[in-house]
């Protein structure tokens, strides 16, 4: 792979989104053996709608789950999945920032950002859908007590140094003085789970689009759209997803908008357990 200027991997895209599809295949294969409902979401589900497949400038995978059945694969895909595939989420890997979970390609290395100093391989995001209130103020109130500790665990994995040595690295060292990652982890997961079954409660969110929330008649039966070949599972309602977060989701983007993601590294020969982080000390932060 040859680093570009910026100091981040170029690589090909296609390439990438031919391996990635295999992760979609892979759990696919395992929630229709076991009986639990997933969703295409987000890019994904826009990408299936609008083009039957990948968005062809975007690189990366997205699906959720209703809590209950991601609690569900969470406990059990270490025995369902094959390999190459795993989960990777915080209770397995201590060094993982997110509070949603990655089905990840064991054979390939990805570092999105190397700040984090979390190496995977290429993934796939699977979010919980966790219930939250009709009332739109509570609903945002507590969606900004989520992202204040959201941001709490960022910094509790961000190298402090990001920016260099001056004032800007008082907060991320302040965190990570004040703040185990667990207890981080823990916080957010209650509040994540806090709404859950209660009435009143007929909207759900992902918590990783804004104060974005979805009636869960969006979801429901799973419909199937065709995705890269695949009969992939999605909201039983698409447009009722794509309209609340894209708006007029079948208007293409500006030219210039039309950006893949970018990674710190990037190799899909090389297993991420045999990679060394710390290699990548001279990449530009």
């Amino acid at each position: 792979m040859g680093r570009v200027g910026d100091g981040r991997f170029n690589y090909d895209i296609r390439e990438y989104q031919q391996r990635s599809v295999c992760l979609l295949s892979a759990i696919d294969n395992v929630c229709r053996e076991h009986g639990i409902h997933y969703y295409i979401i987000a890019g994904t589900l826009l990408g299936a709608v609008r083009h039957k497949g990948f968005i062809p400038w975007d690189d990366d995978m997205d699906i959720a789950l209703m809590r209950k059945d991601y609690d569900l694969l969470m406990e059990h895909a270490a025995e369902w999945l094959p390999d190459p595939f795993a989960i990777v989420n915080h209770e397995n890997c201590p060094w993982y920032p997110k509070y949603f979970a990655k089905l990840e390609d064991t054979g390939t290395t990805i570092v999105e950002n190397m700040y984090l100093g979390y190496a995977g391989g290429i993934y796939m995001d699977i979010f919980p859908l966790d219930d939250v209130p009709d009332n739109r103020l509570k609903r945002s109130l507590h969606f900004y007590r989520f992202n204040f500790v959201r941001k709490l665990l960022y910094f509790s994995y961000r190298d402090p140094y990001k920016h260099g040595k001056g004032i800007r690295a008082l907060l991320p060292l302040t965190v990570q003085k004040l703040f185990k990652k667990k207890t981080l982890h823990d916080w957010s997961q209650r509040i994540l789970r806090e709404y859950n079954g209660k009435p009143g409660c007929n909207h759900v969110m992902t918590h990783d689009d804004g104060n974005r929330a979805y009636h869960r008649d969006v979801f429901g039966q799973p419909s199937t759209l065709l995705f890269e070949g695949i009969e992939a599972k999605a909201p039983a309602v698409p447009s009722g997803f794509l309209s609340v977060l894209y708006g007029d989701y079948m208007q293409l983007p500006p030219v210039e908008k039309r950006v893949s993601h970018y990674h710190d590294y990037c190799d899909l020969s090389l297993p991420y357990r045999e990679f060394d982080i710390s290699t990548l000390k001279d990449v530009k932060k």
